[in-house]
C-alpha cells in the first residue's frame, strides 16, 4: 500500500473489481427502478437534464464497492466521484496529487431501460493528467485497460487482451456530438456523420479508441464522465482536448464548457474551427 500508487498496480488491482461489478450489474440491466435525483437543469437541452435525473441503488452500491476497494489498496488519494455515498466521504480533505475518478454508471439512463450499452469507468490522475483507466462495458463483456505510455487493451470476456490503435485514415465518417452541442451539428455534416445517442462520455471515446467513431464534440461535461475513457482514446492514438486546444485538466469536480476528441489532427482542427463558427454564430443571434 502506498500513497504513491503505480499506475500498472493500479489497474492490476482494480479491474477484478470493476470486472466483478461489470457481472453483477447484468442481472440489472433494464430491470431495476429510477429512484430519481435532482436533474441538472443549468444542462442544455432537455434530453441530457433528463438523463442527469436518473440514480439507481446499483450507481450508489457499485461506488462504493470500489471505493472501498480503492482505500483498501491504494489510502490517501483524492476522490472525484458521481455520487455522494458514505465511503467517498472517507476521501474528503486530502491533499495528495493523485486523484482516483469513478463514474460507477456511466449512461444510468440506458442501463435503468435496458436500451443501449453503460458503462463503469474508473481512473487515477496525477496533477490533474491521467494516468491509469479500467473501463467496462458489461453488455459486450468487454474491459479497456490503459497505463500512460503502455497503450490502451480491450479484453473481451477471456480471450486475451487485444492492443487498440486508432487507424491512421479513419474507416468512417461518424462522429457523436451531443445532444448538449447540437448547434454544432449542421456546421459538421458537410466532413461528418453526426450522431447523438446513445448518450455516454466513455461509450463514445471507447468507441472512438476501437475506430467506430471518428470524432467526438460535447459541452458541459463532467470531469469523472471524461477522465477514464479519455485515456482509452488518447493511448490508442486519438486526442482529446478542449476548444482553445489545450489539454483537460482532471483534478477537481467541475464541468468543461467544450470537450472534443479526434482520431486525426485534421480532424482535430476542424473541429476546433466548427466550435469557433458555432460561437460566432451564437454571439450574433
Amino acid at each position: 500500500m502506498t500513497d504513491r500508487p503505480d499506475p500498472q498496480a493500479f489497474v492490476e488491482a482494480l479491474q477484478p473489481v470493476v470486472d466483478q461489478c461489470a457481472r453483477a450489474s447484468l442481472i440489472f440491466f433494464g430491470q431495476v427502478a429510477d429512484l430519481g435525483k435532482a436533474a441538472d437543469t443549468s444542462l442544455t437541452g432537455s434530453e441530457a437534464q433528463e438523463a442527469s435525473g436518473v440514480l439507481t441503488a446499483l450507481d450508489s452500491a457499485f461506488q462504493d464497492i470500489i471505493l472501498t476497494a480503492v482505500l483498501e489498496h491504494f489510502p490517501g488519494l483524492r476522490c472525484i466521484a458521481e455520487e455522494n455515498t458514505p465511503v467517498k466521504r472517507h476521501f474528503r480533505g486530502g491533499s495528495s496529487p493523485y486523484c482516483v475518478i469513478l463514474d460507477p454508471i456511466d449512461g444510468t439512463l440506458h442501463f435503468q431501460r435496458g436500451d443501449a450499452p453503460y458503462h463503469i469507468s474508473l481512473g487515477l490522475a496525477r496533477d490533474g493528467r491521467m494516468e491509469a483507466a479500467v473501463v467496462a462495458r458489461p453488455s459486450e463483456n468487454k474491459i479497456f485497460t490503459a497505463v500512460r505510455g503502455g497503450g490502451a487493451y480491450v479484453q473481451v470476456g477471456r480471450r486475451r487482451p487485444r492492443r487498440l490503435r486508432v487507424p491512421r485514415r479513419p474507416r468512417t465518417n461518424r462522429a457523436f456530438i451531443s445532444t448538449k452541442a447540437r448547434v454544432y451539428q449542421p456546421l459538421a455534416r458537410p466532413r461528418l456523420e453526426p450522431r447523438e445517442g446513445p448518450i455516454g462520455a466513455a461509450l463514445v471515446l471507447t468507441l472512438l479508441a476501437e475506430g467506430e467513431l471518428c470524432a467526438y464534440l460535447t459541452r458541459q461535461v463532467e470531469v469523472y464522465d471524461v477522465g477514464p475513457p479519455s485515456l482509452i482514446a488518447e493511448e490508442a492514438g486519438a486526442r482529446c482536448l478542449l476548444a482553445d486546444g489545450r489539454s483537460p485538466v482532471y483534478s477537481r469536480r467541475r464541468k468543461f464548457s467544450h470537450f472534443l476528441a479526434a482520431a486525426t489532427p485534421e480532424l482535430e482542427d476542424f473541429l476546433r474551427g466548427v466550435v469557433r463558427r458555432g460561437r460566432q454564430l451564437e454571439r450574433a443571434t
